[in-house]
């Protein structure tokens, strides 16, 4: 018969690699940023690609702690007019369990306005989970569960989203692990629940160079209750921004970050646990960057017609005098006062 420690392993065991809903979607601070992480109807929403580097590491000094990577490259797709695709990947290491997602994205965007476009997207890809057993310190070592090194397990997995944006106002609804797959392993049987996500934001500017933008994030995972995020930003001439944000239950976090080049955009987030695992850690850092693909803009269509119509004018122009003759130059030449008026008062 199993000892008590050996069964209240096993059952700590279970929930962590099999029932821990409240992990298997990562948080981010800066959602923003990556916004492709939470909703796939993102994809191909700017007319340039765009590359992200994403790291966090939450709750430092607690061992076993969240540490996240995730690297994503999106933008539209050339051949079909108002699409885009996008691939993401995600490692995600909490205690003795990694797990590693793949994802490909195709989204397709509608006008629904002049300055407004609503995206819908897809993706589709595949989880893999390793718990690293030879790590586990078992009080029974006879436990079927704990024998070998890795136990593995896999699950397909699916994501949607649509994405409303404008010039300065911005909404997303979208749903992940939306399919409610089972983790094919050797534990007790696990599987992957459904999370929903609700994004609204304004991007308002005032005094030419300054931006205000706040935003909410709401999100919803059962048997987790119901969890709102609110942030707000403040740009400086498109170079630097700060920001703050307060999730419910959870944290308060300071955001900064800087563009470089209307390219390159460094940021970083440090989240404050207001939680009861608060006296347990030193809070979470989140840093990311991100790359546009921006190619320099040429005279555009307008400019490059005017160009045109003025060297057209000035060809004409040097044409026509070139090709004068001596009477049309004679036509416009300017009368001779004093032979006019040597014929008005003949002496």
């Amino acid at each position: 018969m199993k000892n008590i420690k050996s069964t209240i392993f096993s059952l700590l065991f279970v929930l962590c690699i099999a029932s821990s809903y409240a992990q298997q979607q990562t948080l981010y601070t800066n959602y923003l940023l990556n916004n492709y992480a939470y909703n796939a109807g993102v994809v191909g929403s700017q007319p340039f690609t765009q590359a992200n580097i994403y790291y966090r590491n939450q709750w430092t000094g607690f061992e076993g702690a969240p540490k996240t990577y995730i690297l994503s490259l999106q933008g539209p797709l050339k051949k079909i007019k108002n699409s885009g695709v996008g691939g993401m990947i995600l490692s995600d290491n909490t205690g003795l369990l990694n797990t590693t997602t793949g994802y490909l994205t195709f989204a397709y965007h509608v006008k629904v306005n002049k300055k407004t476009k609503l995206g819908l997207g897809v993706s589709a890809g595949a989880k893999q989970y390793r718990v690293r057993l030879y790590d586990v310190k078992a009080y029974d070592q006879g436990d079927e569960y704990l024998t070998g090194n890795i136990l593995n397990g896999t699950s397909f997995d699916a994501n949607a989203g649509l994405y409303l944006h404008g010039e300065k106002l911005f909404f997303g609804l979208s749903t992940m692990t939306m399919l409610n797959n089972k983790i094919n392993w050797k534990a007790p049987e696990g599987k992957l629940t459904p999370h929903f996500y609700g994004v609204l934001g304004y991007n308002y500017k005032f005094k030419k160079d300054f931006a205000i933008q706040p935003s909410v994030l709401a999100k919803l995972n059962q048997p987790v209750p119901f969890q709102m995020e609110y942030s707000l930003k403040f740009t400086y001439k498109d170079l630097i921004w700060l920001g703050a944000s307060y999730r419910e239950r959870d944290a308060m976090a300071g955001m900064l970050g800087v563009t470089l080049m209307k390219k390159l955009n460094i940021a970083y987030a440090y989240d404050f646990s207001m939680s009861s695992i608060q006296k347990y850690n030193n809070g979470s850092h989140e840093i990311s960057l991100s790359y546009s693909f921006i190619k320099k803009k040429s005279i555009n269509a307008v400019d490059e017609e005017e160009f045109k119509v003025i060297d057209n004018s000035m060809k004409q122009s040097i044409k026509n005098k070139k090709t004068a003759t001596p009477e049309n130059k004679s036509e416009g030449r300017t009368p001779d006062v004093k032979q006019d008026s040597k014929i008005e008062n003949p002496k």
